[in-house]
């Protein structure tokens, strides 16, 4: 049988095999696709096999600004020998300078002389450009890939661009090529002059315009923290006009957005949403900032607990109880994790006793939902991060620092404790801090010592 009768799939993997194989093998710009041409003949190259180099090659596109202070390596032409240049601290060669905008300027180029390269972007990336002028180029390169699926750009896009920008960036009802599935808005802190120039544009918000569709879109994510025009709740009530088949939300790294612009996404996409995350965690790591409140005094509990479609959790709320794990019929899987600052029901004049009472309750919900999904063939597993503890409710310990407490009990608590794999920063413990060693102790200690008022809920 010929090579192009194969199924398209089969053939495609072999075209796959073929380059990755001619990759290891050395340098080559031909991807295993060409062989020698018979005498008097020129060598055939199909037109499919051209369309998928196109795909191989320009499926996902990374674009990251050039850092200056290069210099210009004197390598031997002896390849082997590569390695030996890499040893030398002090390397030779000539200072260069390339304009940070270069590669993105010939991407920006080439998509729009040669809109068949364009046409097999699947997903675009941009890191470093922060600045007007990058943002024109990328919002140019963006319209040229009708196909675009999966994008990450600077939030600054969000502040420079204009509605229509967003209209084909989105590409929901554009009727030319495909609605984009998946966008990212990263952030970080500027420069004093980038900074400022952004503070000096006064381009009016994109998402208060009736024409700004998020409802093709299937997947948010908004990543890191910024001084300047950050991501707010605002945006996110704008958004969630429209954005009503979203299935995954990542609010992450980030204390600008609260639990109420988040769950006006959720309500939103409640018959659709799948993945939720939203983890505001500062540099500290395991001290977080404070994840907002709810005006209205809204049951969160309730309303996580009954997304028909929520299979994969980890939430930062004000306050959480039994309800929220109190629905057995729920499709979570893998690994839950709720951080929470206070009990649902509690405030400073709740007794010891009652919060004990209500935290027993939660921590027992816990165990109960997750033998409910063990009996359904899902593997669920639960951490609560609660007064600057962290809960394991099916093993029934508590990790934390419980040094002053030892002392507030004289000595005589705890009867018994382990040194803890956690701490502030998860599973790699205190790294780099010094809040000293956490300890871990058993559920029934814990809630004890909280009745005898050596800690503090």
């Amino acid at each position: 049988m010929p090579i192009n009768d194969l199924p398209r799939e089969i053939l495609s993997d072999i075209l796959l095999r073929a380059t990755q194989l001619n990759e290891a093998d050395g340098e080559s710009y031909t991807y295993g696709l060409t062989q020698a041409p018979l005498p008097l003949q020129k060598a055939k190259l199909t037109k499919y096999w051209h369309d998928w180099v196109l795909s191989y090659n320009f499926e996902h596109v990374f674009e990251r600004k050039w850092r200056g202070a290069e210099r210009w390596a004197e390598l031997t032409l002896k390849r082997p020998k590569y390695s030996i240049y890499e040893l030398i601290d002090k390397p030779s060669g000539y200072a260069v300078y390339r304009d940070p905008y270069g590669s993105l300027k010939l991407t920006n180029e080439l998509f729009a002389t040669v809109p068949s390269t364009a046409s097999h972007v699947r997903r675009l990336w941009f890191n470093g450009f922060y600045e007007a002028e990058s943002d024109k180029l990328i919002l140019s390169v963006i319209s040229s890939c009708t196909k675009l699926q999966y994008l990450s750009v600077p939030w600054t896009i969000l502040r420079r661009a204009t509605a229509k920008d967003w209209v084909n960036l989105l590409n929901g009802n554009t009727g030319r090529g495909r609605p984009l599935h998946s966008l990212e808005l990263t952030a970080v802190c500027l420069p004093e002059a980038q900074a400022c120039s952004l503070e000096d544009d006064h381009t009016p918000n994109p998402l208060e315009d009736s024409s700004v569709d998020f409802s093709s879109l299937k997947r948010l994510k908004i990543f890191g923290n910024t001084l300047h025009k950050p991501v707010s709740d605002d945006d996110l009530h704008h958004i969630a006009k429209t954005a009503t088949n979203l299935e995954c939300l990542d609010f992450t790294n980030l204390s600008t957005i609260s639990v109420a612009g988040m769950l006006a996404l959720v309500k939103a996409s409640r018959n659709t949403l799948q993945v939720l995350e939203h983890s505001p965690r500062s540099s500290d790591g395991f001290y977080h900032p404070y994840p907002g409140d709810l005006e209205s005094g809204e049951h969160i509990c309730e309303l996580l607990a009954n997304l028909p479609q929520m299979r994969d959790l980890s939430i930062s709320i004000p306050y959480m109880c039994a309800d929220l794990f109190a629905n057995h019929d729920v499709k979570w899987v893998g690994e839950l994790q709720v951080r929470a600052t206070d009990v649902c029901g509690c405030d400073s004049n709740t007794s010891p006793a009652t919060r004990v009472e209500k935290l027993s309750t939660t921590l027992e919900s816990v165990r109960k939902l997750i033998a409910a999904r063990r009996r359904m063939h899902s593997k669920l597993s639960a951490e609560l991060f609660f007064a600057g503890c962290i809960f394991e409710p099916e093993k029934k310990i508590v990790h934390g620092d419980f040094a002053l407490a030892e002392i507030s009990s004289g000595g005589r608590w705890p009867e018994d404790k382990q040194p803890s794999t956690l701490g502030p920063y998860g599973q790699t413990g205190t790294y780099g801090k010094e809040e000293g060693f956490w300890d871990a102790i058993s559920e029934e200690e814990y809630l004890y010592a909280v009745s005898r008022q050596w800690v503090q809920l």
